[in-house]
C-alpha cells in the first residue's frame, strides 16, 4: 500500500502532468488556429487591427526602447548567451548533463523554428518601422527562441533560488520580458501579431517537451541536470 507521503507525491505529480498536457494542447490549438487564419482563410483583419491599436503608441523614444528589447530576443544576443550558459554549466558547475540539456533545447528550437518558417513561407509586413529584415514571418523566431531561452533561465531560478519571494519575482519579470519581446516585433512591424502568438505557443510546447524528455530524467551518471 502507498504511504501518505507517497500518495501525496503522486497526487502532485498527476496534477503537474495534467497541467502540462492541458497547456500543451492549448498551445497546439493556438498554433493551428493562427495557421488556419493566415494560410487557409487568408485573414488579415486580426493582424491589421493589432497594428491599428499600436499605431498611436509609436514615438521615437518608445521605438528606441523596443529596439533594445528586440535585440535581447535576437540570435545576435541569444546565441552567445546560450553558449555562456552552457560553458557555465560545464566549467563552473561541472554539470555535463545540464550543459547537454541546454544545448539540446536551444539547438532543436532553432532548427524547428527555421523548418516551420521554410515550410510555410509567409512574407513579412511590407511597412516596417526600421530597415526591412530578411527571412519568413511565421512564426516569430524572436518570440519562439526567447520563450525557450528565458524559459530555461526561469526553470533554473525555480530550482535554485531558495527565497520564495525573490524566486517568483524573477520568474514573473522573465515572463513579462518575453511578452515584451513579442510586442516589440509587432510594434516594429517586423512580424504580425499572429506570428508572435504562434511563436509563444511553439516556444511553450518546446519547453514542455523538453521537460518531459530531458529535465525529468535527472538521475544519471552525468549529473543532476538543470
Amino acid at each position: 500500500m502507498l504511504k501518505n507521503g507517497q500518495f501525496s507525491f503522486l497526487k502532485k505529480l498527476s496534477l503537474s502532468v495534467l497541467i502540462m498536457i492541458s497547456l500543451f494542447l492549448l498551445c497546439l490549438w493556438g498554433v493551428f488556429a493562427m495557421a488556419d487564419m493566415v494560410f487557409e482563410d487568408k485573414g488579415v483583419a486580426f493582424d491589421q487591427h493589432i497594428f491599428d491599436l499600436i499605431r498611436p503608441l509609436v514615438n521615437s523614444t518608445l521605438t528606441n526602447v523596443m529596439l533594445v528589447i528586440t535585440f535581447l530576443g535576437s540570435q545576435n544576443f541569444l546565441l552567445p548567451a546560450n553558449i555562456l550558459l552552457i560553458l557555465f554549466y560545464l566549467l563552473v558547475r561541472e554539470n555535463k548533463k545540464g550543459a547537454f540539456q541546454i544545448l539540446t533545447i536551444s539547438l532543436t528550437s532553432v532548427i524547428a523554428m527555421f523548418a516551420i518558417k521554410f515550410f510555410l513561407q509567409r512574407e513579412r509586413p511590407l511597412t516596417p518601422l526600421i530597415a526591412k529584415v530578411h527571412g519568413y514571418s511565421f512564426p516569430s523566431g524572436h518570440t519562439f527562441t526567447s520563450v525557450t531561452f528565458y524559459g530555461i533561465i526561469a526553470y533554473i531560478v525555480y530550482r535554485n533560488v531558495k527565497n520564495v519571494g525573490l524566486r517568483w519575482l524573477i520568474i514573473v519579470l522573465l515572463i513579462i520580458f518575453v511578452f515584451l519581446v513579442g510586442f516589440s516585433r509587432v510594434y516594429l512591424r517586423l512580424h504580425y501579431a499572429s506570428d508572435v502568438i504562434a511563436g509563444f505557443c511553439l516556444g511553450l510546447m518546446w519547453l514542455i517537451l523538453a521537460d518531459i524528455f530531458l529535465v525529468k530524467t535527472r538521475q544519471t551518471k552525468l549529473g543532476q541536470g538543470i
